[in-house]
This record gives structure tokens, sequence and C-alpha cells, in this order.
């Protein structure tokens, strides 16, 4: 296969065999091309180069080494980030609530990779602190103790933990493995301590009282509408209307009783009796 490499490509000849030469391109590198009559110190520009199977197979073996170096660093490189994050990188916080009140930033391998106060107690129990390369359960634990020799708790105290995530799962493992390392943590020591996972969560000595609820009293209509007189504010007098005269009760009026002639003492008694005397002298007659 002839190869023409351009006019700044040149060949010299270096080794000569019967059927090959060896030659010398200007970038350095050593071809193998058809023995047409050179001599050993030729300067050509073309040449007829050899290309060998096993140059073949040669060239794809660095290909597919080259091709998977860098497959192989990228790789190294997503791992080193990933790991990087899973260490070093804070996935979720967890809050112990003693009477001083710390709050611990941790990743997802559980290394505490952040430490603060969330008020002045909490500031002086971390204060000078170490927690670097410390998980949380030895975090907690130290900070426990602290806590007892700071006298910041004592017998029949009360711890609260609180985690948060986006997990929900995470959360729930954290305070349940929390709790239990710092029940046994604290047994150890002989120090009773209630440990809870609700920061609202109290403890309550429950003391059995009787109590007498008295019933309502029920006040009298007549004594609440008093009470309410006295209550409400004097309105001012409106004028009185005048007094409607009092109605005459009618009464049956009974006619005089005449004592010897039945006489009812009205005019017509009198004419009735002149009639009769006149009829009595017409008889006569």
């Amino acid at each position: 296969m002839e190869l023409d490499m351009g006019e700044k490509t040149t060949y010299l000849v270096m080794e000569t065999h019967p059927a090959y030469v060896v030659l010398l391109d200007s970038e350095g590198r050593f071809l193998k091309a058809a023995n047409c009559g050179y001599e050993r110190g030729d300067r050509i520009d073309t040449a007829i180069l050899i290309e060998y199977p096993q140059d073949k197979r040669r060239r794809r073996r660095r290909a597919l080494r080259t091709a998977v170096s860098l497959a192989a660093c990228v790789a190294l490189a997503v791992l080193g980030v990933q790991q990087y994050r899973y260490v070093f990188v804070p996935y979720g916080t967890l809050q112990m609530e003693i009477n001083p009140g710390v709050e611990m930033e941790i990743s997802r391998s559980g290394r505490v990779v952040g430490l603060t106060g969330t008020n002045a107690d909490g500031e002086a129990l971390v204060e000078g602190y170490d927690y670097g390369g410390k998980d949380r359960y030895e975090a907690a634990d130290e900070l426990a103790d602290l806590a007892v020799e700071m006298q910041f708790l004592e017998e029949g105290g009360q711890i609260a933990l609180t985690a948060e995530a986006e997990s929900a799962q995470w959360v729930e493992d954290t305070e349940r493995r929390m709790k239990s390392e710092l029940e046994e943590h604290l047994a150890d020591h002989s120090i009773r301590v209630v440990i809870s996972t609700d920061p609202e969560e109290k403890v309550i000595q429950e003391e059995t009282e009787s109590v007498t609820i008295p019933a309502p009293q029920q006040t009298a209509p007549a004594q609440e509408d008093a009470e309410g007189a006295q209550q409400a504010p004097a309105s001012p007098a409106a004028p009185s209307a005048p007094a409607a005269p009092a109605a005459e009760t009618p009464q049956a009026v009974q006619p005089p009783v005449s004592d010897d002639d039945g006489d009812s003492g009205y005019g017509d008694d009198d004419g009735d009796d002149g009639d009769d005397d006149d009829g009595d002298d017409d008889g006569d007659d």
C-alpha cells in the first residue's frame, strides 16, 4: 500500500533486506516498506508501507487499553465523588435536648460532620469538644458524659432525641439506635435517665387525687331578673301617658215598689185609672 505522507514527510532508509526496508520518517517512527531497489542512506518521499496482521491486533489492543484506562478514570472519579458525599456531606441532623441543646450534622455513613449548640448552655457544652473523625454514637456518648460532668444532666433527668432528614426510614432508624446506645452507655455509669424520641414528651408523675366537682346552682327567674336589673344601667324615665278614665260598670235599675195600690209612679198608670173610671161610669148609665 502506497502512502503519501505529504511534502513534509520524508523517509530515510536505515536497513535494506531482499523483500523490505526499514525506514525512519521525519516524525521519528520506524516503518517497514517494500524494497523497491533502495539503498541504505537513501532519502525518499513516498514508500509502500507494509502492515502485518499482528500489527493490527497490536493497535487494537492498544486502543482497547486506552479506552479501559479512560473508563477506569471516570469510574474512580464518580466513586470518589460518591464516597466523599457518603462520608463528608451532611445527610441529616440529630438534636439532643438535655437542658443544653446541641445539634449534630451527620453524613450518610454516620460520621459527625458538624456540631453546634442551640442555646447558651449548648454552646458551653460543645465548646472545645473535638468531634473530628467520630461517629454519631461515640459523639453522643461523650456529650452525655460532658453533660453529667458539668451538672447539666443528673439522676432522673431526661434526654430528648429528634432526627431530621429527607428519608423517614433514616430518621426512624437513627432515633431508635441512638436511644438504645445512650440507654446502654448511661446504664454502665449507673445513671438512670429517661430518653425519649419526641421533643414534646415530658415525664409526668401522676398522683391520685379525689376531686369533687360542685353541681351548677340554679337561680330563680325572679332573682336573676333582679340581678339583671341591678347590673343593667338605669335608662332615662319616659314621660308617663295620662291615665285613662275608669270604665263605669252598668248597674241594673229596679223600679220602686208601691206600698198599697200598686202604683208604679209613672203617669201611664194614672191614665189607665182614668179610663177605668170612665168605663165604670158608662156602664152605670
